[in-house]
C-alpha cells in the first residue's frame, strides 16, 4: 500500500488527470481484493468437517470455481454465508428439548415468524410464504401412527424390488445415458446406484407426494415430537424462497407428508446443501428436471465421501463355524481376513472384488439382516454412505441390491418369507421392555427394532450361549416371554 501512495504522489505532481485515473484503478483493485477475501472466507466456511459431526460440502455446489469478479457474484458469495447460519444440517441441530407450550397453532406460528426474521430472513418472505400455512391433522396422524407390523427384511426387499421396477430402471438408464455418463465423470457415482435411489424414493418420479412442504413442516414442528428437527427444516424451506425466489415458489414446494421434496425426496436442508444444477440452466429443479434430480443425488453421495469403483457390498456365504457376534457394522476386516475365515461368494468361489482387482486391503463388515437363516452380506464404505441418505439397514441393502439387478446381477439366495416373518409391534415392545429390564437395552422403548435393539438382542444371545445374530426370531421371542415371568 505504501508503494501505491508513493506512486500516487508522483502522479499528482505530473498531472491531476493521471492522479484521478490512478485512484480509480486502485479503488477497483481494492474492491476486487475485498471480494476475493470474502470469497476465500466463504470457501473456508463451506467445507464442513465430518469429524465435527457435520457433512463436508463441496464449494462448487454453491459458487463459481474462480474468485468472483462482479458485484452479482459477490452477493452470491456473501448470501451463502448468511443462509448457512439460518439453515443447519441435521447433525448440527442441538439435542431435542421440550418445545415451548403454545395455546394454539396460530400462537406458535406467530412466534416462529418472529424468530425467523430475527435470524435474518426477510420479513416479506416469511409473511408471504407462511400467510396460508395451517395445521394438517392428517400429517399428525401419519406421524403418530405406528404400523401394526414391521416388515421383515425379506418382505421389505420383495415389496421394494419387483421385476417391473428392475425393468423400468434398465429403461431409465438407456433413456438418460448421456446425462448419467456426464454425472459419473464428475462425481464417480455409478448409474445403477443413482437409478436405484431414484426408483426407491419416488418410483422414478411417478410418486413424489402432493403435500404442501410448508404446511407439513409447520405442522410437525408445532406437533412437537421432533420439534427441533422440523423447525430447522421449515427455516431451510424459507431460505430456499428467500435466497432463490426467482427459481423456487411456494406452490412448487410439494412432497411427502414428512416434508421430503421432489423426485429424490430431499428435505429442505438437504436441498440447500446438496442440490445442484445438472443441466446448466441456473436452476436446481428436483421436481421436474431429470438432470438436476440425478446430479443432486450424485453430489450428495460424492460430498459424503463416495468411493469411485468400490461396490456397496456383495452377498456372501458363511462357513458353518462362523461366529455371528462379529456380524455387525462395528466390526471391520479386510477382504483377505474375511477370506481367511472361510467367507466365500454365493457360488462357492473365492472372495474377490472384480471392481478393485486383487485389492485385499479393502475393509468391510458382515451383516445378517434376516439372521443366520437369511442372506449374508459383506458391505463396504459406500454402504455406509447410502445409510447417510437413509439410516435403515433394509433400505441401504435394497438400494445396492436394486442397483445390482438393474446391472444384470442375480437374485439373492436364501430369501425365505416363512423363516423371516414380520415382527408385530406388540412383540417388538415386549423385546425392548424385557431387554431393558435386564440392562441390555438402554434406548427409547418405541416398538421399532433397529440397530440398537438388534445389538441388545445380540448381547443377550451371547450371554445365554445362543448364536448371537441379533435376529428377533420366534424362538427368541418365546425365550424372552419366559424371562418376563
Amino acid at each position: 500500500m505504501l508503494s501505491y501512495l508513493s506512486i500516487a504522489v508522483q502522479a499528482r505532481r505530473i498531472k491531476p488527470v493521471l492522479f484521478a485515473i490512478f485512484f480509480l484503478t486502485l479503488t477497483f483493485y481494492s474492491t476486487e481484493l475485498f471480494v476475493g477475501e470474502a470469497y476465500a472466507r466463504e470457501t473456508q466456511e463451506v467445507t464442513i468437517l465430518k469429524a465435527q459431526g457435520k457433512q463436508r460440502v463441496e464449494q462448487d455446489n454453491f459458487i463459481v470455481l474462480s474468485p468472483p469478479h462482479s458485484v452479482h457474484n459477490k452477493k452470491i458469495s456473501l448470501s451463502r454465508l448468511k443462509w448457512s447460519e439460518i439453515c443447519l444440517l441435521p447433525a448440527d441441530i442441538s439435542e431435542q428439548r421440550s418445545p415451548e407450550k403454545f395455546v394454539s397453532f396460530t400462537n406458535w406460528l406467530a412466534s416462529f415468524k418472529d424468530n425467523a426474521i430475527r435470524k435474518g430472513l426477510s420479513a416479506a418472505t416469511v409473511h408471504s410464504a407462511l400467510k396460508n400455512v395451517h395445521l394438517i391433522d392428517r400429517v399428525v396422524q401419519l406421524d403418530r401412527k405406528q404400523a401394526e407390523y414391521a416388515l421383515s427384511f425379506t418382505n421389505y426387499i420383495n415389496k421394494a424390488i419387483s421385476i417391473a421396477r428392475i425393468q423400468r430402471g434398465q429403461r431409465k438408464i438407456q433413456e438418460n445415458a448421456a446425462i448419467l455418463r456426464k454425472i459419473h465423470r464428475k462425481y464417480g457415482v455409478s448409474s445403477e446406484i443413482l437409478i436405484a435411489l431414484w426408483g426407491l424414493e419416488s418410483d422414478f418420479g411417478r410418486f413424489t407426494g402432493n403435500f404442501s412442504t410448508l404446511n407439513t413442516l409447520a405442522t410437525l414442528a408445532y406437533e412437537g415430537r421432533r420439534h427441533n428437527f422440523f423447525a430447522n427444516e421449515l427455516l431451510c424451506a424459507l431460505t430456499m424462497l428467500d435466497f432463490d425466489s426467482e427459481n423456487i415458489t411456494v406452490e412448487q414446494m410439494t412432497g411427502s407428508w414428512a416434508g421430503a421434496m421432489g423426485q429424490p425426496q430431499f428435505m429442505p436442508s438437504t436441498f440447500q446443501y446438496y442440490a445442484t444444477d445438472g443441466n446448466g440452466d441456473g436452476k436446481k429443479d428436483i421436481w421436474q428436471n431429470t438432470s438436476d434430480v440425478l446430479a443432486s443425488a450424485a453430489n450428495y453421495l460424492y460430498t459424503l465421501g463416495w468411493k469411485k469403483k468400490e461396490p456397496w457390498g456383495i452377498e456372501v456365504i458363511l462357513p458353518r463355524d462362523f461366529a455371528p457376534y462379529q456380524a455387525k457394522l462395528s466390526v471391520e476386516k479386510t477382504l483377505a481376513q474375511w477370506r481367511s475365515l472361510g467367507v466365500k461368494k454365493p457360488n462357492g468361489k473365492e472372495l474377490r472384488l472384480q471392481s478393485t482387482g486383487r485389492n485385499d486391503s479393502v475393509k468391510g463388515s458382515i451383516i445378517l439382516p434376516a439372521g443366520l437363516a437369511g442372506p449374508a452380506f459383506l458391505v463396504f464404505h459406500n454402504f455406509r454412505i447410502i445409510r447417510e441418505w437413509n439410516r435403515s439397514i433394509n433400505y441401504a441393502v435394497a438400494v445396492g441390491y436394486l442397483a445390482d439387478r438393474v446391472a444384470g446381477g442375480p437374485p439373492l439366495t436364501r430369501l425365505d418369507p416363512q423363516q423371516d416373518k414380520n415382527l408385530s409391534r406388540q412383540n417388538a415392545l415386549m423385546i425392548q421392555t424385557v431387554l431393558a429390564s435386564m440392562g441390555y437395552y438402554k434406548d427409547k422403548i418405541d416398538g421399532m427394532v433397529g440397530i440398537k435393539s438388534r445389538e441388545a438382542i445380540r448381547q443377550y444371545q451371547r450371554d445365554r450361549g445362543i448364536p448371537a445374530d441379533g435376529y428377533p426370531s420366534d424362538s427368541l421371542i418365546s425365550r424372552l416371554r419366559q424371562e418376563r415371568l
